[in-house]
């Protein structure tokens, strides 16, 4: 018996038809997978780059919520890495009556020195390195509080020229971070400064957990098995040069009319660092002998002779004593930075006026305070040429608000036991001087007659039996107390 194969006939168009929706069927699937792909990998990318969102919620380093309780201790890590953020945020904008302006010094004057003393609706919106532009646009942000009743000025001369601090301005940043939680959440120096406190509050949890993933086992990373480079041989310049290594390799030709490279090089590099030394060289002398004999632009004649009414304020500093190496360097380094580039600022000096004249139109007390260094960098001052500035200071100020002068020779600037360098004072004389401005202030009889139980060291002419010695002119009365002056403007 015999076997015929049986042939089944398909039709060419039914067999493509086959393979057509087969196709489909791999491409479909191919598809899927690569939109699950995708969709996964965006997926991861949202939660990665909310992830810091988040954090910066969750641990909210400048209080910006106050939703968690970490129990982390914020304010010293955050307010020093960037103070006016701290203080825009916290800023108790309903019961705040007494504001403190300034910079470190002004800082010093802790709130909770002003609270002790019955004070305590103050509070502190100075902040470390302050500039003028940054004093002025805090006050421009914050004098639409309604409950400002006083503001306290701490400023000095060196805080009126433009060198100081370079004249950053750390207060728009704050304020466009503060009053944006979006920009505050996302933000990198938010979230770096939410892993800080996370790193200082949990360093142990951290720790162990580093160690856990670091003996993980990730057995989807394969390890190369490259092999070691050795240098078999140190070929000399001429074999490299050899047609089986380097094809067509030549050396250049040098002449005698042709330097080498190396030597024009460096021929010009000394040429232009000689030429850049003694420019800079110039440029110094130019500072200095401006900073010495052009010291003030409101002053036209810095040779000219202070008044003799007012010689005795200002006495000559000489003390026989070895300041400690910090004290010291600050006394040479930081005076010399200070004053060699100083230029006063008119621009700033008309910023203190809007404030001044705004606290006069809405019933605001102002008052200045000049806070204490030591009394060798108060003759640093007379050293560079700028005596006669640092009263001129004074007078000007006194014409639109009272100042109280702490910083001239006495015996606390003498005293180095109040002083934790030579340009900040410590916190036993921050108290002693936030006394005597809540006398001066005098908003709070409660508060007053505390500040006045507590006296020490320090006494200002607040009532007549307390003034020492007085001196006028036509223009100012300087009242002198203990270790204590008030300039204030005749007739006002």
């Amino acid at each position: 018996m015999k076997y015929y194969p049986v042939v089944v006939y398909v039709s060419k168009s039914k067999a493509l038809t086959v393979i057509k929706h087969f196709s489909r069927f791999v491409k479909s699937e191919v598809a899927n997978s690569k939109g699950l792909f995708y969709v996964l990998i965006i997926s991861l990318g949202f939660v990665l780059g909310l992830s810091p969102v988040v954090l910066n919620y969750v641990v909210d380093p400048y209080n910006m919520n106050k939703m968690f309780d970490l129990n982390i201790k914020k304010e010293k890590l955050s307010l020093k890495s960037h103070y006016p953020l701290w203080k825009m945020i916290n800023h108790p904008k309903k019961t705040a009556d007494t504001l403190i302006l300034g910079d470190s010094r002004a800082l010093a004057l802790k709130d909770k020195y002003w609270h002790q003393l019955e004070l305590s609706n103050a509070y502190n919106f100075a902040y470390g390195g302050a500039t003028i532009d940054e004093i002025y646009d805090t006050f421009q942000h914050v004098k639409s509080n309604k409950a400002i009743k006083n503001i306290v000025l701490g400023i000095q001369l060196r805080s009126l020229s433009p060198h100081y601090k370079n004249g950053m301005n750390r207060v728009p940043e704050a304020i466009s971070l503060a009053e944006n939680p979006l920009q505050y959440y996302s933000n990198g120096f938010i979230t770096q400064m939410s892993w800080k406190h996370v790193k200082k509050q949990y360093p142990e949890q951290l720790s162990l957990l580093a160690q856990r993933i670091r003996t993980f086992p990730i057995t989807f990373i394969s390890s190369a098995h490259a092999a070691e480079f050795n240098d078999e041989e140190d070929k000399h310049l001429k074999s490299l040069l050899d047609p089986k290594y380097c094809a067509e390799c030549t050396l250049p030709i040098i002449t005698e009319s042709a330097p080498l490279p190396i030597r024009a090089m460096a021929a010009a590099k000394g040429k232009s660092a000689a030429t850049a030394k003694s420019k800079a060289t110039a440029s110094a002398k130019n500072k200095s002998s401006a900073a010495k004999n052009n010291p003030l632009a409101a002053t036209s004649n810095q040779a000219a002779v202070m008044a003799n009414i007012w010689q005795h304020l200002w006495p000559h500093i000489s003390l026989d004593r070895q300041l400690p190496p910090s004290f010291e360097k600050q006394v040479r380094k930081n005076a010399k930075s200070d004053w060699e580039t100083f230029n006063f600022s008119n621009d700033y000096w008309q910023k203190l006026i809007e404030i001044a004249l705004w606290c006069d139109t809405n019933g605001v007390k102002l008052i200045f305070f000049i806070p204490p260094t030591i009394a060798e960098m108060q003759q640093q001052i007379t050293n560079y040429g700028y005596s006669e500035a640092n009263h001129k200071l004074r007078v000007d100020l006194s014409q639109i608000a009272p100042v109280i002068d702490f910083d001239f020779n006495n015996p606390v600037t003498q005293n180095l036991d109040n002083f934790n360098d030579a340009y900040h004072f410590n916190y036993k004389l921050a108290k002693s001087i936030i006394g005597e401005l809540i006398q001066i202030l005098d908003s709070d009889k409660t508060a007053s007659k505390q500040a006045h139980k507590r006296r020490e060291n320090i006494a200002c002419p607040i009532s007549d039996k307390e003034i020492n010695q007085q001196t006028s002119d036509n223009r100012t009365t300087v009242l002198e107390g203990v270790s204590c002056r008030i300039w204030r403007k005749n007739h006002g």
